[in-house]
């Protein structure tokens, strides 16, 4: 790949890691659970305070999308938010926080 190239590819995820992260807060849950699983994909590390901010979202599927996206990530900054997000009040948040926590426990700790 050539340098050129490398830039373009660079700018453009520059761009798709901006909007994502636009997107954490947009009105529409949709939006918001679908950027974070989009940034638990890219898995950039600047989107772990964000992500962490939208384990606090009113709509669960975007608590479970963010929870799964901190694990991807596996950066140290999600273990508290994701023990926490163990007892939330939604079944599906509990379990995917939980694995999550595991995920990133590997992560972080290594370990099998």
């Amino acid at each position: 790949m050539s340098g050129e190239e490398a830039d373009r590819r660079a700018a453009e995820r520059e761009m798709m890691v901006a909007a994502f992260l636009k997107n954490l807060s947009h009105e529409r849950p949709e939006y918001r659970w679908g950027a974070a699983d989009a940034l638990g994909r890219i898995g950039d590390e600047r989107a772990v305070e964000p992500l962490i901010a939208a384990m606090k979202d009113p709509d669960p599927r975007v608590r479970k999308k963010a929870a799964w996206a901190l694990g991807q990530i596996g950066d140290i900054r999600g273990q508290r938010p994701l023990l926490e997000a163990i007892r939330d009040e939604d079944d599906d948040v509990r379990e995917i926080a939980s694995e999550a926590y595991d995920i990133l426990k590997k992560k972080v700790f290594g370990g099998g």
